[in-house]
């Protein structure tokens, strides 16, 4: 399973987003199932891995995280990107990934500027398909992945009662993960840990795990359905292993 996780800007949870899908999945499938892989230039998932060593000795994360040109051997994969992949690079993504996971905040700000980034989006996918063809030896040339929105940050009042945000990417038709992402504390007492939110105590670190587990199997269950009738990959047609880059 290839997840990819990128953004229409920076600062709407998609480092966070990604840690804590990548411990879902290694929690989900066990120890040396999973590794992120970090190709945003900030590097902000190796610098949250590198926080619990700094702290314990040790990572305080249940999956490997890696930079650009590691080596992955782990059968499931989460890319944290760089912020709105455009050109070559967003149609890479979509031709190696199973899913694109694209966190945004509920605020109408923040879904016009994801508009533009779900406008790119589709026009890759539309180039990508009009670009199949089966090759000498037999093989489809790659379909893009699907993507789908998830909303992070959300109020809690937005999130318990009513979210526009939501309601005007629905009404767009824009694919939504059915689980959201409350704003809370707990997760910078992660990122200071070096732990994803499970690892914190309290009672809000485990319902904002809690959110994540439910995107996580949403996630699953997606790529589940989509794989009983040609396995992982084939939307995406694979990605290797080895050394990676993106």
């Amino acid at each position: 399973m290839i997840i990819t996780l990128t953004s229409h800007k920076g600062g709407v949870g998609k480092t966070t987003s990604a840690i804590n899908l990548a411990a879902y999945l290694a929690e989900r499938f066990g120890e040396g199932s999973t590794a992120l892989v970090d190709t945003d230039p900030n590097e902000s998932a190796l610098d949250h891995a590198g926080r619990g060593v700094e702290l314990t000795g040790r990572s305080g994360l249940p999956f490997r995280v890696v930079g650009l040109g590691q080596e992955v051997w782990e059968e499931h994969v989460v890319f944290d990107s760089q912020g709105r992949l455009h050109g070559e690079d967003l149609e890479e993504a979509l031709e190696q990934s199973d899913l694109l996971v694209v966190p945004t905040m509920p605020d109408y700000s923040e879904i016009r500027a994801l508009a533009r980034f779900v406008g790119d989006v589709e026009e890759a996918s539309e180039r990508i398909k009009a670009t199949r063809h089966v090759g000498r030896d037999g093989t489809v040339a790659a379909r893009p992945a699907p993507y789908r929105v998830l909303l992070t940050m959300v109020p809690w009042w937005e999130n318990r009662v009513y979210c526009p945000g939501r309601a005007e990417l629905e009404e767009a038709g824009v694919p939504l993960f059915d689980a959201r992402v409350e704003s809370r504390r707990a997760f910078k007492q992660a990122a200071a840990a070096g732990v994803p939110v499970s690892g914190v105590k309290g009672r809000a670190a485990q319902a904002a795990w809690e959110e994540y587990r439910k995107v996580g199997e949403e996630m699953v269950a997606e790529l589940a359905g989509a794989a009983s009738g040609a396995g992982y990959g084939a939307a995406s047609g694979g990605t290797s292993r080895g050394a990676v880059g993106r």
